[in-house]
């Protein structure tokens, strides 16, 4: 049986090579797994700055939006606007109890809102900034809002580009949170620009096994280039992206 994806109410089948009636005998059984309710075929890779995705639909309800359970949260999302990967789940578990209680925190590149959930749902920090360009995602990060029962003004939803939206209107954070894409631009200086002296910055980078003591040195001399300090606390793999290249969370406490 081809691999899927399950987000929710929502399967996505891998159906490169398979015959329209191979998938819909696969989408058949799927459907058979009482949460499912609709079958798609993912049709090209993540693509853009908002790594949407395009898909034709095969089997069930003529549905494109998920409703997903993740860490005693609940996200609802158009899966084909709104980018969201399942295999995060415990990642953002293990970087929301990093998070202290005390703490402002911004967290970039946010989505539905399934960082700023989490985090606070788990450590309950003083604000949470969120900050998203699609629009798309924006309007369902409010709505998770509700639906998780966030109280007033403890999560601000921004829509807009990290290069715009993140400077010093927004104030200092004791926590930066650099969900990232995998795009080229670091997006680091824009972090640091609203980082003050012992901010902890969890930044997120993709790369080659062997390329990942160049990424680091690129974020240290970016920091330099601001006349900002900085050491580097940790590395950890957060996920596998291809043979030998993983997403990678660098832990980075800012000094000055």
């Amino acid at each position: 049986m081809t691999s899927y994806d399950l987000l929710g109410n929502i399967a996505i089948i891998k159906g490169e090579g398979l015959t329209k009636k191979e998938k819909l005998e696969i989408a058949n059984e799927v459907l058979k797994h009482p949460n499912i309710k609709t079958v798609v075929e993912k049709s090209g890779n993540v693509h853009g700055r908002l790594r949407t995705i395009d898909t034709k639909y095969i089997a069930g309800d003529k549905n494109l939006v998920a409703v997903m359970k993740e860490n005693d949260c609940v996200f609802k999302f158009d899966i084909e606007k709104c980018y969201f990967s399942s295999r995060l789940s415990e990642e953002r578990k293990i970087l929301a109890n990093k998070i202290k209680s005390k703490d402002r925190v911004l967290v970039m590149f946010a989505g539905v809102g399934v960082y700023p959930i989490v985090i606070y749902k788990i450590a309950k920090p003083v604000e949470i900034v969120s900050v998203e360009l699609g629009k798309e995602c924006c309007k369902f990060a409010n709505e998770n809002l509700n639906l998780n029962k966030i109280p007033e003004g403890k999560i601000k939803v921004i829509q807009g580009d990290v290069k715009k939206k993140v400077n010093e209107s927004l104030g200092k954070f004791d926590v930066i949170v650099m969900a990232r894409p995998n795009l080229k631009d670091t997006f680091f200086k824009e972090g640091l620009s609203v980082a003050k002296k012992g901010t902890l910055i969890y930044y997120y980078g993709f790369c080659h096994l062997d390329k990942k003591d160049s990424m680091i040195e690129e974020l240290k001399t970016q920091a330099e280039e601001v006349g900002r300090k900085i050491k580097i606390i940790n590395v950890e793999k957060a996920g596998d992206i291809a043979p030998f290249k993983f997403r990678w969370r660098v832990d980075i406490r800012v000094f000055n």
